[in-house]
């Protein structure tokens, strides 16, 4: 019986402007009117991207659907326009192409007159591929000349979220309400020695939120105190990729070439503090950095640094100033929002109501957990041998060698199964029942060699940690008054309410 061969075709435009929204309409016209002319074809789709790069195929969603439909047997050719509109990577275009064939689907690039079903047809595309990614290099090369070139002018990029200005054809306008809120930011952190969380705190309390519309936090105060544009200078170009397929972005420094090196100009703009304030909280800034640096090697100092959580919110517990003989310990997330719980759209947790606690009481709970293992530290000895009793009872190896060997087997079927449609022996139908039957057995058995793997190293993992408390039971010597030997064996405390410890 006669069947029409099923076609489907491919357009993309790289930029979103309204042109080449236009040309992206032709292009999807042109696809429909050609394909519906043809009395043999069946249009199955005009498949398209807009404003999207071609260098990979990542985030190209109608891309990505056209090869899950030919993946799913629904086509049997697809058209193009030329190589450069399916890709400017050469490796994906060679990788596609040849995964269509294998599917028994060719590719026609109408204007590069490459059909992928020729003899020489991968020859003729891998040379208009690698010419296409050259292009697609060369003109990267000019957008970056053009941006760095644009920003030595003084014109500013950005996402335009930035507070206290709005940009506005390149350039930065001062907003007066959000230049109050930065005012204040530099004022509390210069004149009233505030720290970055003690100011967030503030603003959020009195109900000024970022431009995002979310609360202030220690890290967007940061950068804002950090940010030059606020007393009238711009430095840019602080990121810049390093590959232009990839797209991976790397921090500028000052080691790199004279093309990818920042770009900073002053007195581009209405500053919305002085110069001399800003220097100052960069000094303060610095001078802070190093005092923190300098705790930071004394941060293990107390037995019970970094290791107690706050039970309600998940936050640490952080220490002020002894009162008396122990300090006072609060959880982090309340020092810093306050005790008001608010929730951001992500879910994320903002104040606590977690009330203070003495260290007294922590270390209350500590002797007594230790004072309960010195005493029962037989029994505990003897549960932890019939763990060992356990754990090498059930450590059963499974042989894998004949699990590999028959993966090994379905891998040559599925190939035999391939041949035998590029034949015309079976159809394409066939092939995809076969091959789905092939891979859901070869998937079986990969999940029991990995699960036998799993279980082995968890049970070797499990024996060593076992033996290794015995151990530890057998040397140790108990002095309760000795925060030090709190320091060594504890490993995480859970504040809950009403004093109630999980350790």
């Amino acid at each position: 019986m006669y069947r029409k061969k099923k076609v489907a075709a491919y357009c993309r435009v790289s930029t979103d402007l309204s042109d080449q929204i236009h040309s992206l309409t032709a292009q999807r016209q042109f696809f429909e009117e050609y394909i519906n002319q043809r009395e043999d074809w069946e249009l199955i789709d005009v498949y398209y991207d807009e404003g999207i790069t071609g260098t990979s195929t990542a985030h190209r969603d109608g891309f990505n659907k056209m090869i899950t439909d030919c993946e799913r047997g629904m086509i049997d050719t697809v058209l193009t326009k030329e190589v450069s509109r399916f890709a400017r990577n050469t490796i994906d275009t060679l990788t596609y192409t040849r995964k269509l064939s294998q599917l028994g689907i060719n590719v026609i690039f109408m204007s590069d007159g490459i059909d992928t079903d020729d003899k020489d047809g991968e020859l003729r595309l891998s040379i208009m591929a690698s010419l296409a990614q050259e292009e697609s290099r060369k003109i990267s090369e000019r957008v970056k000349w053009g941006i760095r070139r644009s920003m030595k002018n003084g014109v500013v990029f950005g996402n335009g979220k930035l507070l206290g200005y709005t940009i506005k054809e390149g350039k930065l306008i001062l907003v007066p309400e959000e230049a109050e809120i930065v005012r204040r930011k530099f004022h509390e952190y210069v004149y009233e020695d505030k720290g970055m969380s003690s100011i967030a705190k503030g603003l959020n309390e009195d109900g000024f939120r970022t431009t995002f519309g979310g609360l202030f936090r220690q890290d967007s105060i940061g950068h804002i105190l950090n940010n030059p544009k606020y007393c009238g200078d711009l430095l840019q170009w602080r990121t810049h990729s390093t590959d232009f397929l990839t797209k991976h972005r790397v921090r500028t420094s000052e080691e790199d070439s004279t093309e990818s090196s920042l770009i900073a100009l002053e007195n581009t703009h209405e500053g919305i503090i002085s110069r001399e304030l800003f220097e100052k909280a960069e000094e303060i800034r610095e001078k802070r950095s190093q005092l923190r640096n300098e705790r930071s090697h004394h941060s293990n100092t107390h037995w019970f640094s970094g290791k107690v959580f706050c039970g309600k919110c998940g936050s640490r517990f952080t220490n002020s100033n002894k009162s008396g003989d122990y300090y006072q310990m609060h959880c982090s997330n309340r020092q810093t929002y306050g005790k008001d719980i608010r929730y951001e759209p992500n879910g994320k947790q903002y104040g606590c109501d977690m009330k203070n606690m003495s260290e007294k009481v922590f270390v209350a709970c500590m002797k007594y957990v230790l004072g309960y293992i010195d005493t029962q530290r037989d029994e505990i000895i003897a549960t932890l041998k019939n763990d060992i009793d356990t754990i090498q009872r059930d450590n059963i190896v499974i042989d894998i060698e004949p699990l590999l060997a028959e993966i090994e087997k379905l891998g040559k079927k599925k190939e035999k199964a391939i041949d035998l449609m590029l034949e015309g022996l079976i159809t394409k139908d066939d092939l995809r029942n076969q091959t789905t039957k092939y891979e859901s057995e070869i998937g079986e058995l990969q999940k029991k060699i990995y699960e036998s793997k799993n279980i082995g190293d968890i049970n070797r993992r499990q024996l060593e940690t076992v033996k290794g408390h015995i151990a530890t039971l057998k040397s140790m010597t108990f002095d309760l008054d000795n925060t030090d030997m709190f320091k060594e064996l504890l490993e995480m405390i859970v504040a809950q309410d009403e004093g109630v410890m999980d350790i």
